[in-house]
C-alpha cells in the first residue's frame, strides 16, 4: 500500500473550523463599505431633498436606513415610487405633503416623508411600542440648534460636547 501524505491535517482542519466559527462572531458593522453599499440611492437622494442639506452623514444615513429597513420592509419600493412621483411631478419639498394628499393614486406614500424626516430630525424610527432611538447627539434637530442651545444638564456646551474627553 502506497501511503499518501495528506494536506489536510488534524491541525489545519481545527484551524479552518475555528477561523469559520470566528467570522460568525464579527458584527456587521466592522464592514462599513459593505453596509454602505446597501443603501438605496433613492433613500439618499430623498433625504438630500427633504431635508434640504448638500451632504448627510454617512454613518448616520447607514444606521437610519437599516433602522427603516426593519421597521417597513417595502420602504425600498417606496422610496423609488416616492422618487419617481417627485421627478415625474417637479414638486418643491415646501409642496410635497399636499400633492401626495391630493392624490389618491398615491396613499400609501402619504407618511413616508414625514416618518424620514422624523429620523432624520429626531433620530428616531416608527412610534410607540415600536419607535427605535437611532442617534440623539448626529440627530439634525439637535445639530440646527447646537451653537445656541445647552442641554438642561451639568455639560454647558453644545449637545454631544459631553461625549468627548476634555483636554
Amino acid at each position: 500500500m502506497i501511503d499518501i501524505p495528506s494536506r489536510l491535517t488534524r491541525r489545519r482542519l481545527l484551524q479552518g473550523m475555528g477561523v469559520l466559527a470566528a467570522t460568525t462572531l464579527i458584527p456587521t458593522g466592522v464592514f462599513p463599505a459593505y453596509a454602505s453599499s446597501a443603501i438605496s440611492n433613492d433613500f439618499i437622494t430623498i433625504s438630500i431633498f427633504l431635508t434640504g442639506r448638500e451632504k448627510l452623514s454617512a454613518d448616520y444615513s447607514t444606521a437610519l436606513y437599516s433602522a427603516l429597513t426593519k421597521y417597513d420592509s417595502t420602504i425600498s419600493t417606496k422610496l423609488s415610487h416616492l422618487r419617481a412621483y417627485i421627478d415625474e411631478h417637479s414638486i418643491k419639498a415646501a409642496d410635497l405633503k399636499n400633492r401626495l394628499s391630493a392624490d389618491p393614486a398615491v396613499a400609501d406614500l402619504v407618511g413616508l416623508p414625514g416618518l424620514l424626516l422624523t429620523g432624520w430630525y429626531l433620530g428616531i424610527v416608527g412610534s410607540g411600542d415600536n419607535a427605535v432611538c437611532v442617534a440623539y447627539v448626529d440627530a439634525l434637530a439637535n445639530k440646527e440648534v447646537a451653537d445656541v442651545l445647552r442641554p438642561p444638564s451639568y455639560a454647558y456646551g453644545a449637545y454631544g460636547s459631553w461625549a468627548k474627553k476634555p483636554f
